[in-house]
This record gives structure tokens, sequence and C-alpha cells, in this order.
């Protein structure tokens, strides 16, 4: 016999499960701590299990928790720019994340990840620090771990400013040999990092790790074997590493100097953004203070070229312009970005000095220059350095290389300042002076999107993650389909790709897009490429609270990709749109309409309008004529009104049902002045046109309309489904249906689009089918008669008498009037032979004649 599990009374403590206690036991912090603690910091711990890839923390998040990872592995990294990340550590099971948030009190600085499925344990700040103030074991075992942390990130910022790009990569393959296992001088590193995750490791582009990893295979040091990297020698690595070093590098038989100039071997040709930074007023400071004056310089060196320029993928050269010095980037936004640091570093320098302060100005030029180890070279640079000459102390100026480069708003705020006159050059360059881009929007699409309530969404073009140029712009063409798509639904503002597109490789977080775009929702993706697959990977975001609120996977083959971007996006559509309609229905359920606006309480009248409670029925027409006040240009809440009319006469409450045939015409005849192509208001004119009227043909041509103006509108296809139907036509009223359900499969009102595809499924004589749905459109509503005059019919043509006159007893309690004849009047499919067989099952089921 089965027995009863016993209720804890609410002052018991939860039982910890010995599972729990022993994956406590793995932590490294918790080590020697005795079982009663252990259950005690138990009792505060809040399981997770994550996926692969999973967000766990955010950086631009407000999560503070303490994680210890029980099982599996998660990655920190954060972004560094046009798309590329940094990989700071993968923390494997027994470690612990998020311990300098709860401790400071700040913000994540870096996203956290899941590797691979994990199981973590989170407790919040308050108790991560009453169990320090209580084990000192913990606390010193803590100290030590942050006391590691800062040498390691002390080692890895020497390691990126003064260690080349090889070393580098060196490095990383050999962390990477030790942790599969060396055996007889060779090392084969199974599932292989990719070249874009060794470059955020290492601190570099993806170009580079390429070009390295291709010279050591020619070497012979290194094969790719699969997805595996096998290191054929890694004791000549690790003599490659042991004899490089921070100030020389390959060392030449010849002086540095001149293997800059003569070494052809050394020297190659690339197109790199080159910054020239020249700092001022340094002669007069020293003539002042010269010792303050040359520590405050040498301090700001120092921090540019190990700190500032690093993080922006860049790279500090030892040659030295004057007062100033030179970089390379791969890129003008990132040399953009770092100018702004570089600003922002010196002021902050400035006001804690106790010296007259340094000035600085910056040229950038984007052109193709010989690079080589400790230098790049060409007329590149001059222009860099020549531009900076335009500038005034704290400013930027570049070319127009740079300015093509840059979304402006989004990676700087620009300022064309024209023709300039470089100094000794005879051609004249188009110079702009650049800003920070600005916190706040210039234009703010957010006022004209509240001016009407609807939901706004951008849609960032999906990232690729392959190394294949011939799939550069799938994301951008999967981006344009979808964008198309979702604007062709009525209730959503969709912001155009000429914006959306300037956040192609913008490291932006959610919040910020929100606020440049003046959106509420942000779309965005990834794409893999494994021939012959590809992996699309779609998630929609709140960028109020940046949330992940709807996330999917779709597959297919790289053969036939780009055909296939159309149906995808029409998917992402069909997925996106229902789901953006519910979470915004969420957020109208409260109580007060003046807290809403007009999109927000249309949405709230057609929640009430489909509880069916009489109560509610009654404020769902409140509601509308609220929405109509709020906003009478609007055709939504004059379309929902006319089927409330409508719905009015179709559950049998109406007191006068020709009154609201009259009202519900009126209704969407003012919907359709307010926009006559508007795909919601015709298929309400379609379904008015069926109840009020009976004029299926009418029905059939306004249906068509609503189709070709919104493929996607799932209303239109469930009313085209339904005027099938009333015609007889049972495959094809099936078909329209199953369209219907699969465009709003998360609809707020899915109980209603099952009540209808029941009745589709009764005409195609599909009984079990049609009972199914019935039930499903019952149990999310069991006061919709509807659904409970389907389900008689269905179960007395399937041959279940006992339990239609059931269901007919609970549909006379719902709607006493209901008499057969009564049925047949309402029917708009009179006409048909189905009507007839219908009647008579629902008099054999009990229902009154």
């Amino acid at each position: 016999m089965r027995t009863a599990r016993r209720r804890r009374n609410a002052g018991e403590k939860p039982v910890i499960r010995m599972s729990a206690l022993l994956g406590l036991q793995k932590i490294d912090l918790f080590k020697g701590l005795d079982t009663p603690s252990l259950r005690e910091i138990a009792g505060q711990c809040k399981w997770t299990r994550c996926r692969r890839n999973q967000y766990v923390m955010r950086r631009d998040g407000t999560d503070r928790d303490v994680y210890f990872v029980i099982a599996g592995m998660v990655r920190v990294a954060a972004a560094a720019g046009r798309g590329r990340r940094i990989i700071f550590r993968d923390i494997p099971a027994g470690e612990v994340f998020g311990e300098h948030s709860a401790i400071d009190g700040r913000r994540s600085f870096a996203d956290v990840l899941a590797v691979r499925e994990s199981l973590l344990a989170s407790m919040p700040p308050e108790a991560f620090r009453a169990i320090l103030a209580k084990h000192a074991p913990v606390r010193e075992r803590l100290l030590r771990r942050l006391s590691g942390s800062v040498r390691e990130l002390a080692d890895r910022l020497l390691d990126l400013g003064a260690r080349s790009v090889q070393w580098r990569v060196w490095v990383e393959l050999l962390r990477l040999a030790r942790l599969a296992g060396v055996q007889a001088n060779t090392a084969r590193i199974e599932r292989a990092p990719t070249h874009r995750e060794i470059a955020s490791r290492v601190g570099t582009s993806r170009e580079e790790v390429t070009r390295e990893l291709s010279r050591l295979a020619r070497q012979g040091l290194l094969e790719r074997a699969g997805r595996a990297l096998l290191l054929r020698d890694v004791q000549a690595l690790e003599n490659l590493v042991a004899d490089s070093h921070p100030e020389h590098i390959d060392a030449p038989a010849a002086p540095v100097e001149e293997a800059r100039i003569f070494s052809p071997g050394g020297a190659r040709w690339e197109r790199r953004a080159v910054l020239v930074a020249d700092v001022l007023d340094a002669a007069g400071s020293e003539a002042r203070d010269e010792e303050r004056a040359l520590e405050q310089r040498r301090a700001f060196f120092a921090h540019a070229t190990a700190e500032v320029i690093p993080t922006h993928a860049g790279r500090s050269l030892s040659k030295t312009l004057g007062d100033g010095f030179l970089a390379e980037f791969p890129d003008g936004v990132q040399a953009a970005r770092c100018a702004f640091e570089l600003h922002q570093g010196l002021a902050q320098l400035n006001a804690a000095a106790a010296v007259p302060p340094l000035g600085m100005r910056v040229g950038i030029h984007v052109a193709e220059v010989i690079v080589e180890t400790f230098n790049v070279l060409g007329d590149g640079v001059n222009i860099a350095a020549r531009l900076a000459e335009l500038a005034n102390p704290g400013e930027t100026v570049v070319s127009a290389a740079v300015r093509d480069q840059l979304a402006s708003g989004v990676d700087a705020s620009v300022e064309d300042l024209g023709e300039q006159r470089l100094r000794n050059r005879e051609r004249a360059v188009r110079a702009f002076r650049l800003w920070p881009p600005a916190h706040q929007p210039v234009l703010a699409p957010s006022a004209a999107v509240r001016a009407h309530g609807r939901p706004s969404v951008a849609v960032i073009p999906f990232q690729l993650r392959s190394e294949d140029p011939r799939f550069a712009f799938i994301g951008d063409g999967l981006a344009d389909e979808t964008i198309a798509a979702l604007s062709r639904v009525a209730d959503f503002f969709v912001i155009s790709r000429l914006s959306s597109m300037a956040f192609r490789r913008a490291p932006l977080g959610l919040r910020a897009i929100g606020d440049m775009l003046g959106v509420q929702y942000v779309l965005s993706g990834s794409i893999q490429t494994a021939y012959p697959h590809v992996l699309f990977v779609a998630e929609l975001a709140d960028v109020r609270d940046g949330r992940i609120l709807w996330s999917d996977r779709f597959q297919g083959d790289l053969a036939d990709v780009f055909a296939m971007q159309a149906e995808l996006a029409r998917k992402l559509a069909a997925s996106v749109a229902p789901f953006v309609r519910s979470v915004e229905m969420r957020r109208a359920r409260i109580t007060s309409f003046e807290e809403l606006d007009a999109y927000g309480i249309t949405l709230r009248g057609v929640e009430l309008m489909h509880r069916l409670s009489r109560e509610d029925f009654l404020l769902a027409r409140q509601a509308f004529q609220a929405a109509i006040e709020r906003d009478p240009l609007s055709p939504a809440p004059h379309a929902w009104l006319a089927k409330w009319h409508v719905m009015r006469i179709g559950v049998g409450v109406s007191e006068n049902p020709l009154r609201d045939s009259e009202d519900a015409t009126a209704s969407v005849e003012r919907a359709l002045a307010c926009d006559p192509n508007d795909a919601l208001a015709l298929a309400v004119d379609a379904l008015v046109a069926s109840w009020s009227r009976h004029d299926l043909d009418a029905a059939e041509r306004r249906l068509a309309r609503a189709l070709e103006v919104n493929p996607n509108e799932p209303l239109a296809w469930l009313w085209n489904a339904m005027t099938h139907a009333w015609r007889g036509r049972g495959p094809e009223a099936v078909q329209s249906a199953d369209r219907a359900l699969s465009l709003s499969p998360l609809d707020p009102m899915i109980y209603y689009f099952n009540s209808l595809a029941s009745t589709a499924n009764l005409v195609a004589e599909r009984y079990e089918r049609a009972i199914e749905l019935a039930t499903r459109s019952l149990r999310e509503n069991c006061l919709h008669t509807p659904s409970l005059r389907a389900l008689a019919v269905g179960q007395v043509l399937s041959g279940r008498l006992h339990e239609a006159r059931e269901s007919v007893r609970r549909l006379r309690e719902l709607e006493p009037g209901l008499t057969v004849h009564v049925f047949k009047e309402r029917y708009p499919g009179r006409a048909s032979p189905q009507a007839e067989r219908f009647a008579a099952a629902l008099q054999a089921a009990g229902l009154p004649e």
C-alpha cells in the first residue's frame, strides 16, 4: 500500500540530502569542515543545473550570489569589442566564482557561462560573509585564492603588454598539452578549442592565431587530426618559450633597429589601425618639478601600454614619438575605444597628481602598414601622427578610413571637420573629431513607441561562429528576413535594419541597445557551422532587466542555407510574436488602467474577454473602450471590441443578438477606417460577416486579403479554418487550423485556438483528434461553452454517449437557454451537411430540441 508523504510543519527545517553534503565536500573552500557545518552551509544554498552554453551570470546583471561548481565546468569571459571575447579562465568542479561581487557589492567584471552541463550551488552574499566570519579555515583559503588571482592577473597583464602574440600562443598550447597529458614528448588535445577561443585566451585576433598555428604546422611541431590537435614535439615548443623574453624575441644577429629596416623576413604588410598619442606640456611640467612630472608621465605610459591598450586587442610598440607613443590595432573601432579610455585614464591621473596636468591628443588612421615585431612602418603612421596635431588636448581626430568603420552614436559621437591640410603633405585629408558615445540617445524612438504602446523589437544580426568567409553574411541576411517577417505583425514596432545593423559587432549591453534604439526587446543569436550542418541559436531578451525570455535552436544543411533563410525567419517570427504578446499580457495584469498604455489596456481586455466569467467579460468591454479613448487611431481595440460582441453571441450570453451584431459591424468598420490594411481588423471583419450576416463569401474575401497583408497572422488562419468548416470542407479546415496553431503555439488564448481547431476536426470526421483538442481547450478554460459543444458532438459521433451526456449536462449549467434550435440558428455553417449531423448529436446527448 502506498504511504502518504508526511507534510513538513512550518517550523521544521528542510531536510538536507546526503548528495548535497557530498557535493559541498568537493569544494576546495570547504575542505576540512565537519558534517554539521556542511549541513548548515547546504541549508543556505540553492541548487541549479545549467545546460551547455547557458549563461549563469551576466557582466551587466544584478546577480551578487556566490556560486560553487559541484559538477561540470564554467567559463569566465568578457566582451572585448567587435564580437571578440577575452576568456579569463575555466572554473572546474570544486571551485567557486562570484566571491568578488559578494565581498564588494559591485557588479561582476565578466560573464560566466557553462562550458558543459553543470550543477551549481549558490548562496546570497550575506550568507557567504557570515560563513567567512564563522569559519577561519574558509576565510584563510579565500584569502589565498584572492592573492593567487591577483598574481595570476598581474602575470597575464605582463604577458599581454610585453610578450609577443607568438609567445602567448605557445604558452596556451603547452597549457592545453599538459591538461591532455604528455607522453613520449607528444600530446593529443581532443576537441581542441577553436582559433577564436585561443585568441580570446591570449588577447589577440583569430587571424593572428591562425597565422601562428599554420607556421608551427609547417615546422612540423603541430598537426590537425579531425577535431583533435596533435603536438609532435612538446620539448621544442617549451624551448621556444624558454628562449623568448619580453624585450628580445627571435634574437637577430644584427642590431634591433637595423633589423627593423633591412630584415624582409620579419616584416609583413597588413591593414591596421594606427594610433599615435602626443602627450603635451611634459617639458614645462618637468621644468617646474622634474622628478614628479617624469614619474607622472611614466605612470601614465605604463598604464597605457600594460593595461589599456592590451584590453582593446592592441599592441603597444617600443618606438616612442617625442613625448608620445605608438600602438596598432586590428581595426578602427578598437583603436577609438582605446583612445577614449586613455583620455579618461589621463584625466583621473591628473586629478590625483600634485603636479601640473598632462594633456594628450590622439590621431588614428587605418591603412596598409609594414608590421614588424616591435614596430609598424609606412605612410599610415605619418598620417596618424599628423592627425594628432589637429586635435586639441583631450581630443581624438581620425581619418575617413576610421570613420567608415564606426557606427555613429554607437561606437563614437562623430564631428566632421571637413578637408584638412596635414603638415608636409600635398593632398588634403578628410578628418573627423571623435567623442565617446553619448549615454543618452540623440533620437528617442521610445517616445513614439510609447505613444501607441506597441511592444518594440530590434533584431540584431546573428553572430557567425565560423572561420569560413563564404558564410560571413548569413547573420545579416537572416536578420533582414526576420525584420521583414516581424514587420508584418501589426501590433509590433520593429526597428529598421539600417538602425539595428549598427550593432553588428558593437559589444554593447542589452540596456544600452534598448536605450539607443528605444526598444523593449532584442532578438539576437548565433550561427555555428560544422560541415555539412549548420546550427542557428536564437534568443529574445528583455532590455529592461536583461533576462532571456525565450531561446530556441534550429538545424539545417549548409548546402541550402541561403534558401532556408526565409523559412527560418518565418519560424522565428511565428515563435517570438506570440511570446512577446504573452509577456506583455502578463505585464498588463495590474488593477489600474491608468498605469497602462493603449496597447497594454487592449491586451488586458483580450485576457479578460477570454476568461469568460461574467464579471471579467463585462470588464473586457470597458478595457477596449478605455484603449480607444487613449488611442482612437489604433485599429486593434476597435477590432477586439467587434470580436467581443461576436463572442457575446457565440457563447450565448447576449441579451440582444441583433444589437450585438450591429455593434460588431460598427466597431470593425471603425477599425478598418483607422487602417484598411490591418490584418487583424480584416480578419475580425470576416468573423463579423460570418456570425452577424452569415455571409461566408464576404468572409472568405476578407480573410484572403488579411493573409495577403500578413501571411503570419494566426487569427486569420484560425478563422479561415472556420470558414472552411462552415462550408463543409474538412481537410482544408484542418490544414488552416494546424497552421494557426503552429504560428502561435504559446498564444495566451490557446484554449480558443484549440476549441476552433476541434470544430475543424469534427467537420473532417477526425473525432478522436476533435475530442483531444476540445479537452485541451476546457483544461485551459472550463467555462468555454463552444468547447463543450464540440466535445459532446465528438463523443456522440465516436460512440461515447454516456460521456457526451455528462458534457451536455455541464453545457446546460453554463448556458441554460441553449437548445438544438438555438444552435442551428446561431451556427454560421447552417447550410452545410454537417450542421444537421451536429444538431442530431447534441440532441442525442440530451440537449432539448
